[in-house]
Order: structure tokens, then sequence, then C-alpha cells
């Protein structure tokens, strides 16, 4: 009996993954799903990173060569420092090499009213 090779994935010309997301939409919409389906494909995942520390954390996928893709959540949990991040993303996206790509996550009033009521304390 001689073994199979196990045929390798190729990706479609040009498609390419993101090397750095930015995961962010409506409450309950499904960040925390996304982020970690974002980490199960091998993205190094940050949830609730303060958005003047956007940069700081591209800075170091950029530079650490175990880091290759990465992704970070941000919500209205940074309260006032979310009307900073609109300037910020626009600084990630003049990077050379980075190339952000932003994931707007959201759901009709039924699936909000219905996960929300799954998944929220008392």
């Amino acid at each position: 009996m001689t073994p199979t090779r196990r045929r390798r994935r190729t990706k479609p010309r040009g498609a390419t993954a993101p090397g750095f997301i930015v995961v962010t939409g409506f409450s309950g919409a499904g960040k925390s799903q996304a982020i970690r389906a974002l980490e199960d494909l091998g993205y190094f995942c940050v949830d609730n990173l303060p958005v003047p520390l956007i940069p700081t954390f591209a800075d170091m996928t950029q530079v650490r060569s175990d880091v290759s893709r990465a992704a970070v959540v941000i919500d209205v949990r940074e309260g006032e420092g979310l009307s900073r991040f609109p300037k910020v993303y626009a600084q990630l996206k003049r990077r050379r090499g980075l190339e952000p790509r932003l994931l707007f996550l959201e759901a009709n009033e039924a699936m909000l009213l219905r996960r929300f009521s799954e998944t929220r304390r008392s």
C-alpha cells in the first residue's frame, strides 16, 4: 500500500488574505464570533484595544516575524475614543505594506434582540 499525498489547497490568483483586519459593528452582530473565526484561521487577535493603540499594534504586526496576520475588535466599549477611529484608520490605510480591511458587522433588529437576550447578563 502506498501512502497518498494530501493535495495542497491553493488560492485563486490574486486572492490574498488581508494582513490586518479591524472588526467592528453593532452590539450583538457577531464581533466575538468573527474574531474567534479569524483566530482559528491563524490571525493574532486583540479584542477591545483602545483606538490610540491600534497604530502601535499594527507596527508590531509588521516587524514581528511570527505575526503575519492580525485582527482587532473595536466597539462602543471604547466610549468617546471611538470618535478618533476614522482618523486612525485613514493613517493605517496610508501605511505601505499593511493594507488594512474594515469588517463592519450588522444584523436585523430581530436577530439583535434575540442575541442580546441570550448573551447579556441581567
